[in-house]
């Protein structure tokens, strides 16, 4: 389950739509099955992204089904977000992408894995980047790929 989004709030941890579009078509390409996860802000991005990589979009839902949704999959990728917390509480694998907090507050309870990016964040707690150069950017598409790959392979 790949969450694109992060809420109209906090765009500073975005990932770019094109490293998405990457990674997805790259586990794809591997035998994955890629379902993209997010709300009503997402749904156009998501759309986007099923269309070009032919990852799965079921739409977006009310949390309820987005709980069940998640509950389905093996593996959440996600910012800092609701879907974090919900996958730390369905017991998920988690991929978790880190930039604007100390990630030594985060307990994963030995499920997952956080990735920052290259570029050092300048722009802690900030909904939005301050920086003229958004660290995001720089979390390589490949990296969050093999990562992913290297947790679904776990039991």
């Amino acid at each position: 389950g790949w969450n694109t989004g992060a809420g109209g709030r906090w765009p500073s941890r975005l990932w770019p739509e094109e490293h998405w579009l990457q990674v997805a078509t790259d586990l794809l390409a591997r035998g994955y099955t890629v379902v993209l996860l997010g709300g009503p802000q997402e749904d156009q991005k998501n759309q986007r992204l099923a269309q070009t990589t032919g990852a799965l979009y079921p739409g977006h839902f009310d949390l309820r089904a987005f709980i069940g949704l998640m509950d389905r999959c093996d593996l959440v990728v996600t910012a800092v977000t609701m879907a974090m917390h919900i996958a730390l509480g369905l017991g998920k694998k988690l991929l978790l992408f880190n930039n604007i907090f100390n990630p030594h507050e985060f307990e994963l309870y030995g499920r997952g894995v956080i990735m920052a990016p290259e570029q050092k964040c300048t722009c802690f707690f900030q909904p939005r980047c301050t920086n003229g150069n958004f660290c995001m950017k720089t979390l390589k598409p490949e990296a969050v790929a093999e990562q992913a790959a290297r947790l679904l392979e776990q039991s």
